[in-house]
């Protein structure tokens, strides 16, 4: 019997099919406009745009089924985030859509979420939270774009995502969800 390999796991929330076509807009834009960053550039598929909430990094099976017990418990109330800021993060060469996290309801959620992650022994983050949705990979800089549309996001369910490493590029896989109360 074949031991059973870890998943790359995080949480996060998918994007409406209105807001998915304001981001692949976006992306567009950035793309016409960064020239300097040539085919390298490489857009997010519409498939993977999210809004993440926590990394995981690599999650055992035991560890998946603690996560999938534990997340009920979490305080999954409806928040609303604006993301207006288009930024370019030089270590992992990315573009993405950011705002800052001032809902009450959205940063007792990340704060809660990124405990649980450290009581369960995941991946802990060495920054503080920021609502981010990444645009583009492979990012050489900040395109200078005209305007930035803002994207006023209400999700309704938080999803633990998969990533997954496929002949064709990674996929983003939801694996479970839950939805947000009032």
């Amino acid at each position: 019997m074949s031991p059973i390999t870890p998943k790359r796991l995080f949480l996060g929330f998918a994007p409406t099919a209105a807001e998915k076509t304001s981001l692949l807009k976006l992306q567009q834009a950035c793309e016409q406009a960064d020239e300097q960053s040539g085919p390298g550039l490489k857009k997010v598929t519409a498939a993977n745009l999210h809004l993440t909430l926590a990394f995981l990094g690599q999650v055992t099976a035991k560890q998946q089924r603690d996560l999938l017990a534990a997340i009920p418990g979490l305080p999954l109330k409806h928040f609303r985030v604006r993301l207006e800021q288009l930024c370019f993060w030089p270590g992992p060469k990315i573009l993405c859509l950011t705002g800052t996290a001032e809902d009450p309801a959205l940063m007792a959620l990340a704060k809660a979420a990124q405990q649980l992650a450290d009581d369960l022994g995941l991946h802990s983050s060495e920054y503080d939270y920021r609502p981010h949705i990444t645009l583009m990979r492979r990012a050489g800089n900040l395109p200078k774009l005209e305007h930035i549309p803002t994207l006023d996001l209400t999700p309704s369910e938080l999803q633990l995502y998969e990533s997954l490493s496929t002949p064709t590029g990674v996929e983003y896989r939801i694996l479970a969800s839950w939805p947000l109360s009032d």
